[in-house]
């Protein structure tokens, strides 16, 4: 109870500095219980020939606290029970393994029969709650540095090459597809945005999508089912509508628009394997 009272506030400060301090401050709180523990038993505990029993019960003590304890805690923010639990039973959660840890006490049986029961528990618990730990430390990452979870899209096009998506720090990503042949002002980039970035009738809006939203838009019309063509004096620009997301290729006035057609048509959501490899790259060069 005493790890948990000064613990609790410390690993919530720790927080703001990300997941290594999160583990740091949990280790040095580990230590500080099984400290507590093993010098509790050695006073107060029954007599016991074994002279590392104290110690056992003490790391036993220690490692299952303050696991149960801060896997109850993160239950806890996940699922938003913070405002609907009262607070002694968020405290009195911390009193769960001392039952256990008190039939250590007991030699024999006893003893065999509840370590092998905390073993076990531990045991289930870790490999229930890493994966979906590490997942959400992965995805709390991702949305730091990107910005969004969502799949950069992709296209392919006969004489273009595709660069690295670029992440903008929200929903909106952007692919630039630059020509193989090394010519400039040839290329044209795939956008990628939210359901929410366009809403109502696009041409109603009076402004091309996204970060071209500063041009100002010469014509646009509907040429499709969920499909429509604005012109600026700087770009052209086929924008289509997905079940999620709005997709558009843009690319300079005098390119031919078969090519927005082209790359509109092929577009795509990264396949795992190559969003993987984009979240190594992105991810790296943000450092650990």
């Amino acid at each position: 109870m005493a790890a948990t009272l000064i613990g609790t506030p410390t690993v919530l400060a720790s927080s703001f500095s990300g997941v290594t301090a999160v583990l740091l401050v949990l280790g040095l709180l580990t230590v500080a219980a099984v400290a507590l523990a093993t010098g509790i038993d050695r006073v107060t505990g029954p007599p016991d020939p074994d002279p590392f029993g104290s110690f056992a019960r003490g790391v036993t003590l220690g490692l299952m606290g303050t696991g149960a304890a801060a896997l109850f805690g993160l239950v806890v923010v996940q699922a938003d029970l913070r405002s609907a639990l009262p607070d002694a039973l968020l405290l009195a959660a911390a009193a769960l393994p001392f039952p256990f840890v008190a039939a250590l006490q007991w030699p024999g049986s006893v003893r065999r029969g509840t370590t092998l029961v905390i073993v076990t528990c531990v045991v289930a618990s870790v490999a229930a709650w890493y994966p979906g730990a590490r997942q959400g430390w992965q995805d709390e990452r991702v949305l730091t540095e990107v910005g969004t979870l969502s799949r950069p899209w992709v296209t392919t096009v006969d004489g273009y090459q595709r660069e690295s998506p670029q992440h903008t720090g929200g929903e909106l990503i952007v692919t630039p597809h630059l020509p193989v042949d090394g010519i400039r002002g040839g290329e044209f980039r795939l956008f990628r945005d939210a359901a929410t970035a366009v809403e109502g009738d696009p041409c109603a809006a009076g402004t091309t999508p996204g970060t071209l939203a500063v041009e100002t838009l010469r014509s646009c019309r509907q040429v499709a089912a969920h499909r429509w063509s604005f012109t600026t004096d700087a770009s052209q620009v086929l924008l289509g509508q997905e079940e999620d997301a709005w997709v558009w290729v843009a690319a300079a006035p005098d390119e031919p628009s078969s090519l927005l057609d082209t790359a509109l048509d092929g577009a795509r959501p990264m396949t795992g394997d190559e969003y993987d490899a984009w979240l190594d790259e992105v991810l790296a060069e943000s450092g650990p």
